[in-house]
């Protein structure tokens, strides 16, 4: 996966080449859903040529629950919901790094959307604990919520400990470094 690497992470902005075929994938998906047979076999033909990085995205479930939590957190703020977005994308490319591993790509996904519920988590609890709020939930319920909090952030913390681990094996792998020899014999 020499370039692939490259692709695996997407930087803020998508190649245009990915982003039109995606778009017409979507478009595509679009009319199959309406019930357009032929819609739907020309989608699975597209999607089999489509390249890695095109159905990476367009798989992509992890980034569009991130979406929903961006603007549940977001309170219909489009400003706070595009700053969301970039600054997920600013946290995959710099904990990947540079060059990543298929296995540091899954992981750093995992940090980030465990980061979004960990902060989704804290302004729900602000908006119960505020002491100007109009409405509360019941004790009983922010108590459950503080439980599922807690339990987003050790979610959050064992992603960011496997991510160390991972990096650590990485290092500790020897170099391999390959020889040839040929041996001439005379006779």
């Amino acid at each position: 996966m020499p370039d692939d690497k490259a692709g695996a992470l997407e930087k803020h902005q998508l190649p245009t080449e990915v982003r039109d075929s995606l778009d017409e994938l979507r478009a595509l998906s679009s009319k199959a859903e309406d019930g357009d047979k032929d819609a739907k076999k020309e989608l699975r033909r597209k999607l089999r040529e489509a390249s890695p990085q095109v159905v990476a995205r367009a798989s992509d479930i992890s980034r569009t629950a991130q979406h929903m939590l961006i603007r549940t957190a977001a309170a219909k703020d489009p400003l706070t919901q595009g700053a969301l977005s970039g600054r997920l994308d600013m946290m995959r490319e710099e904990i990947a790094g540079e060059n990543p591993t298929s296995l540091e790509v899954l992981l750093t996904e995992r940090i980030v959307s465990c980061w979004m519920v960990v902060t989704l988590f804290e302004v729900l609890m602000a908006g119960q604990l505020n002491a100007d709020a109009k409405s509360r939930t019941p004790l009983s319920y922010t108590l459950k919520m503080l439980k599922w909090q807690e339990s987003a952030h050790r979610q959050y913390l064992a992603a960011i400990r496997e991510l160390a681990r991972v990096r650590k094996l990485e290092a500790s792998l020897p170099t391999v470094q390959v020889n040839n020899q040929v041996n001439i014999l005379q006779g």
